[in-house]
This record gives C-alpha cells, sequence and structure tokens, in this order.
C-alpha cells in the first residue's frame, strides 16, 4: 500500500486482503503491539524497527507461500524498493497499490476522525513532513492506482488477474 495518511489505505488492505485471503501485516499496528512489550520510541529509530519487523514478517510469509497486504504508507521510492527487495528474496513479485485520493478528501477525513477518534490522529508535523517528502509511485515500480471514482470490483480484476 502506498498513499498519504486518511488516503484510505487501512480501509483497502483490510478489502485487499479479504478478497485474495492474503496476510495482513499492518505497520501502526506492529508498533501498537511491539509497545506493549517493550517501549517503541516515537522517532526514526522506532520507525526503522517497526519496518524491520515488519519486513522479517513479510520475508518469512512469502517464503512460506502466503501471499502479503503490506498496510503502510510508504511514502519513498527507496521504502518501497526495500519491499521489492523482500519480495524478490522471497521468489515473489511486488505491486504497490497507491491510493491517490485528492488532498481535500484526505483533509476532510482527517477532520472528521479529530472528532470521533475512530483511529488514531496523525500529528500535523508529521502529516506534513511525510506530506513534503512523498514521492508519487511510478509505472516503473509495477504500480496500481486507485482513486475514489475506480470501481473496486474492476480494480480487484486488473490486479489479480
Amino acid at each position: 500500500m502506498c498513499g498519504l495518511a486518511f488516503s484510505g489505505k487501512s480501509t483497502m488492505a483490510r478489502k485487499l486482503t479479504d478478497h485474495t485471503e492474503s496476510k495482513l501485516i499492518a505497520f501502526d499496528k506492529l508498533w501498537v503491539e511491539k509497545d506493549k512489550d517493550k517501549s517503541v520510541p516515537k522517532n526514526s529509530e522506532g520507525w526503522r524497527y517497526i519496518r524491520d519487523t515488519a519486513q522479517k514478517e513479510i520475508l518469512a510469509s512469502l517464503k512460506a507461500g502466503i501471499s502479503v497486504v503490506y498496510d503502510d504508507n510508504n511514502p519513498r521510492k527507496e521504502h518501497r524498493e526495500e519491499l521489492r527487495r523482500v519480495a524478490r528474496e522471497a521468489g515473489a513479485e511486488a505491486v504497490v497499490v497507491y491510493l491517490d485520493t485528492p488532498l481535500s478528501v484526505i483533509r476532510n477525513r482527517e477532520e472528521t476522525n479529530r472528532t470521533s477518534q475512530n483511529r488514531h490522529d496523525v500529528e500535523p508535523e508529521n502529516f506534513d513532513k511525510v506530506m513534503q517528502d512523498f514521492e508519487v509511485p511510478t509505472a516503473d515500480e509495477n504500480t496500481a492506482v486507485f482513486t475514489p471514482e475506480t470501481n473496486i470490483e474492476d480494480f480487484f480484476k486488473k490486479l489479480i488477474y
């Protein structure tokens, strides 16, 4: 998965996991789980630790013949390349599912979440940094683009078959 916070990545990841009977590995969920065992610092060191943990879990699943959907924002090409290397190591193919959601929709969802608290909030400075650093995936990355106008069933057919 690839996209900004509140772009719909987690929702799409769950739907894709259900549709393909794949294993869902979610960065945010891993962070919460690992933080229970030991305090994970909320900085680049903690981010790297969780990312490394996710990649080990992805590799083990792929080597066991289990397809994986990885729910994270993967904002930079280098982050997505790390995942492609993991897939290649396991003899698998990586596809970047990019949620191309308009910023107006993202901001609306962010504001709604501040009221509902249905999910954790993203600190404005973290959101702004990811927005600033975000590199839109390109066709050479084996990218499937999903927009709010995309028919999800058609998208799944193209993605899977």
